[in-house]
Protein backbone atom coordinates (compact mmCIF):
# COMPACT_ATOMS: atom_id res chain seq x y z
CA UNK A 1 0.00 0.00 0.00
CA UNK A 2 1.29 3.03 -1.13
CA UNK A 3 2.39 5.99 1.48
CA UNK A 4 0.58 9.33 1.78
CA UNK A 5 4.69 10.51 1.33
CA UNK A 6 4.69 8.71 -2.42
CA UNK A 7 1.12 10.05 -3.18
CA UNK A 8 2.19 13.99 -2.27
CA UNK A 9 5.11 12.99 -4.67
CA UNK A 10 3.30 11.32 -7.66
CA UNK A 11 0.98 14.74 -7.49
CA UNK A 12 3.77 16.74 -7.53
CA UNK A 13 5.23 15.40 -10.51
CA UNK A 14 2.02 15.57 -12.70
CA UNK A 15 1.83 17.75 -15.14
CA UNK A 16 5.30 19.07 -15.19
CA UNK A 17 8.99 18.82 -17.08
CA UNK A 18 10.29 15.58 -16.47
CA UNK A 19 7.48 14.39 -14.72
CA UNK A 20 4.32 12.03 -15.15
CA UNK A 21 1.92 13.51 -18.61
CA UNK A 22 -1.53 13.78 -17.75
CA UNK A 23 -4.66 12.99 -19.77
CA UNK A 24 -7.77 15.40 -20.51
CA UNK A 25 -11.40 14.17 -20.15
CA UNK A 26 -11.28 12.12 -23.70
CA UNK A 27 -8.10 10.35 -22.54
CA UNK A 28 -5.99 12.17 -24.52
CA UNK A 29 -2.16 13.87 -23.53
CA UNK A 30 -2.54 17.56 -23.25
CA UNK A 31 -1.52 19.69 -26.10
CA UNK A 32 0.42 21.71 -23.43
CA UNK A 33 2.60 18.57 -22.41
CA UNK A 34 3.85 17.85 -25.92
CA UNK A 35 6.75 18.84 -27.44
CA UNK A 36 6.50 22.03 -29.89
CA UNK A 37 7.90 19.80 -32.64
CA UNK A 38 5.37 17.14 -32.46
CA UNK A 39 2.18 19.82 -32.55
CA UNK A 40 3.82 22.34 -35.14
CA UNK A 41 4.64 20.84 -38.19
CA UNK A 42 3.95 23.50 -40.79
CA UNK A 43 7.26 25.46 -41.19
CA UNK A 44 5.52 28.41 -42.38
CA UNK A 45 5.53 30.17 -46.33
CA UNK A 46 8.77 30.93 -48.23
CA UNK A 47 9.53 32.25 -51.52
CA UNK A 48 11.62 29.94 -53.01
CA UNK A 49 12.88 26.56 -52.03
CA UNK A 50 16.40 27.42 -51.30
CA UNK A 51 14.70 29.93 -48.67
CA UNK A 52 12.63 27.00 -46.74
CA UNK A 53 16.05 24.99 -47.18
CA UNK A 54 18.13 27.45 -45.54
CA UNK A 55 15.85 28.28 -43.01
CA UNK A 56 14.93 24.28 -41.81
CA UNK A 57 17.97 22.81 -43.46
CA UNK A 58 16.76 19.09 -41.99
CA UNK A 59 12.83 18.26 -40.75
CA UNK A 60 10.86 15.68 -39.13
CA UNK A 61 8.10 13.13 -40.31
CA UNK A 62 4.98 15.35 -40.80
CA UNK A 63 6.82 18.68 -41.49
CA UNK A 64 6.05 21.02 -44.41
CA UNK A 65 6.26 24.24 -46.29
CA UNK A 66 4.29 26.23 -48.61
CA UNK A 67 6.60 27.56 -51.49
CA UNK A 68 5.42 30.52 -53.17
CA UNK A 69 8.06 30.14 -56.33
CA UNK A 70 6.47 26.48 -57.23
CA UNK A 71 2.69 27.50 -55.93
CA UNK A 72 2.99 24.44 -53.91
CA UNK A 73 3.62 22.66 -50.55
CA UNK A 74 6.98 21.26 -49.87
CA UNK A 75 7.20 18.10 -47.65
CA UNK A 76 10.03 16.89 -45.62
CA UNK A 77 10.80 12.89 -46.98
CA UNK A 78 12.36 10.75 -44.86
CA UNK A 79 11.71 7.70 -47.23
CA UNK A 80 15.02 8.95 -49.07
CA UNK A 81 17.89 7.87 -49.28
CA UNK A 82 19.06 10.93 -48.49
CA UNK A 83 16.10 13.00 -46.31
CA UNK A 84 15.25 16.00 -48.00
CA UNK A 85 12.30 18.81 -48.68
CA UNK A 86 10.43 17.73 -51.88
CA UNK A 87 8.08 19.64 -53.84
CA UNK A 88 4.37 17.71 -53.66
CA UNK A 89 4.26 18.22 -57.63
CA UNK A 90 5.83 15.68 -59.84
CA UNK A 91 5.53 14.73 -63.68
CA UNK A 92 4.03 11.16 -64.59
CA UNK A 93 8.11 10.04 -65.30
CA UNK A 94 9.77 11.03 -62.17
CA UNK A 95 6.85 9.32 -59.98
CA UNK A 96 6.88 6.05 -61.35
CA UNK A 97 10.62 6.30 -60.32
CA UNK A 98 9.82 6.41 -56.93
CA UNK A 99 9.92 3.20 -54.39
CA UNK A 100 6.55 1.97 -52.90
CA UNK A 101 8.46 3.94 -49.68
CA UNK A 102 8.73 7.53 -51.23
CA UNK A 103 5.34 7.32 -53.04
CA UNK A 104 3.64 6.53 -49.54
CA UNK A 105 6.22 9.35 -47.41
CA UNK A 106 4.65 12.48 -49.64
CA UNK A 107 1.26 13.12 -51.01
CA UNK A 108 2.08 13.94 -54.74
CA UNK A 109 0.21 15.57 -57.29
CA UNK A 110 1.51 14.41 -60.71
CA UNK A 111 1.54 16.76 -63.28
CA UNK A 112 1.97 17.16 -67.02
Amino acid sequence: MASSVSYELLQSKQGTANGLATLDANSKLLVSQLPAEAVETYKGEYATSAALIAAHATGLLADYAYVTETNSYWYWNEALAIPAWVNQQITEAAYLLLSASEKAAVPYTVVA
